[in-house]
């Protein structure tokens, strides 16, 4: 059992190590022992959508088959995967592009098992009230929350 003072210790030697503040190395150490869930939500997220319908959709086979377009008649093909809610983390949002013309649509999945993040109830306020947060795992790309850390552009 690690003590709270061999916990600090740790934190600080990341800290010495890293150059980051007490809080965001403590968050980063606790996120690492999820780095299995880390790695499975970015497999998730980052994959490239198959050329033809023909073949199975590279995503991991949870997708649903693309819907006919109403204006050209051709299909849609499903081409990302990313988190679709700010609080539930199991909740990942497809997004379908149609293969004939600028047409899309996104649909909500539930990946049981499969969190792109960690979700905490933290208290707010002067009244203490209990808010749920959700906090993404590093390297996944979330709409509408920023990464705790700025990561560098890749391309």
């Amino acid at each position: 059992m690690t003590t709270n003072r061999g916990r600090k210790d740790v934190i600080r030697d990341r800290m010495t190590a890293t150059g980051e503040s007490y809080n965001v190395a403590a968050r980063n150490l606790k996120s690492m022992k999820d780095m299995g869930a880390t790695a499975e939500a970015v497999r998730i997220q980052r994959w490239r959508p198959a050329d033809t319908l023909d073949v199975p959709c590279p995503c991991g086979g949870t997708c649903e088959p693309g819907e006919k377009c109403d204006h050209c008649h051709a299909r849609h093909r499903h081409v990302a995967r990313f988190p679709g809610s700010r609080t539930e983390v199991e909740t990942w949002a497809d997004r379908y592009d149609c293969m004939g013309c600028a047409s899309s649509y996104t649909i909500p999945v539930v990946l049981r098992g499969r969190p792109w993040g960690i979700a905490e109830t933290v208290i707010q306020g002067a009244s203490a009230e209990p808010v749920v947060r959700a906090r993404v795992f590093p390297g996944v790309k979330h709409p509408l929350l920023r990464p705790e850390t700025p990561e560098a552009d890749e391309d």
